[in-house]
């Protein structure tokens, strides 16, 4: 398994948790994404991941869906059958040498989840933020991600169309990494 793989899975499985955690109830719930619900948000990284995972497996892109269908009537079992999807096709021969165009040029799938990682880290406390849950994000996750982010240069932080940073809410890594990516928690 590359390095790049193994921080995937632990970006997947955080994302996984916090969906695991949502009450039925506040799916709906206004989420810190301008015009998203808590479900848009995991529907948005849900196809992300969904995507990669075909890509991997050789079947090319899926199309596209609205963010608040992805996950369908069952949101938390959805983001579980595909992650479990996902991490299937991952762990097939040849899988993570497949090429794909992304914002940054063709990469490797490795390459690329070496970068898209951080997509569902921060995705899962969007989503713990929205509903009110454990976002779960250690601090060692959050400092590699904040590291990543911050050595980014300025176009290729553009590809990620992250909100304009905004002042810690506290000195920890996490609180830093949302911070940086533009967010301030709207429940506390």
């Amino acid at each position: 398994m590359s390095t790049n793989l193994r921080q995937y899975v632990s970006s997947l499985f955080l994302l996984d948790a916090v969906a695991q955690r949502v009450p039925d109830d506040a799916w709906d719930n206004t989420s810190i994404c301008a015009g998203w619900s808590a479900r848009q948000v995991a529907g948005h990284a849900a196809w992300l991941i969904k995507n990669l995972g075909s890509i991997a497996a050789g079947d090319g892109f899926i199309a596209g869906e609205p963010e608040a269908e992805v996950l369908g009537d069952r949101p938390a079992e959805t983001m579980r059958k595909i992650v479990d999807t996902t991490l299937r096709q991952l762990d097939r021969p040849g899988s993570l040498t497949v090429n794909l165009p992304t914002p940054w040029g063709e990469l490797s799938v490795d390459e690329f989840i070496g970068e898209v990682w951080l997509d569902p880290v921060v995705h899962a406390w969007d989503l713990a933020d929205a509903t009110g849950t454990p976002h779960g994000i250690d601090e060692a996750t959050a400092q590699a991600a904040l590291t990543q982010f911050e050595a980014m240069s300025d176009e290729h932080r553009g590809a990620w169309e992250l909100g304009v940073a905004e002042d810690p809410a506290g000195d920890t890594a996490i609180d830093r990494l949302i911070a940086f990516t533009g967010r301030r928690a709207i429940r506390q």
